[in-house]
């Protein structure tokens, strides 16, 4: 078994499945990187720009523009800090939560499919690796040598 050719096919998956929500679900044209924004703001409590620029160690001008963007095409919506004016949460707007949810409905199912094939014990050895591989993958960003 080879591990690239496999996490290949995987990330392939992922960027087709995409596709199908696009054409299926009437969505907008999104990229993996967009879809990553809407992710992200979803799960993140008083989301902010700089936040987001932290999580994916972009540029806060690179994050800025993007979350233009999706502003611009009604996804998301920026909104004043009530503790402090200055700063600007950003969340998903009415239209962005419904195509999150139409990727998590799409996604989800084949998940849960996925794992009711292995023990419980299976998955957590896999969660567990799949964790390791993200913490490596995080810190190869940061420069830290493993």
């Amino acid at each position: 078994m080879n591990i690239r050719s496999s996490f290949d096919r995987v990330y392939r998956a992922l960027t087709v499945m995409e596709q199908c929500v696009d054409e299926r679900q009437g969505t907008v044209d999104l990229s993996y990187k967009e879809m990553l924004y809407l992710y992200l703001i979803d799960l993140t409590e008083d989301c902010t720009v700089s936040k987001l620029a932290d999580m994916i160690n972009v540029s806060l001008p690179a994050v800025t523009k993007r979350i233009n963007s999706l502003e611009e095409r009604g996804l998301v919506m920026r909104t004043r800090n009530e503790v402090d004016g200055r700063v600007k949460t950003v969340t998903l707007s009415d239209r962005g939560e419904a195509l999150s949810k139409r990727m998590d409905d799409m996604f989800y199912p084949i998940l849960d499919r996925f794992a009711q094939r292995f023990s419980e014990e299976d998955i957590d050895k896999f969660c567990m690796m799949l964790d390791m591989l993200s913490d490596d993958i995080e810190g190869a960003i940061r420069g830290e040598v493993g």
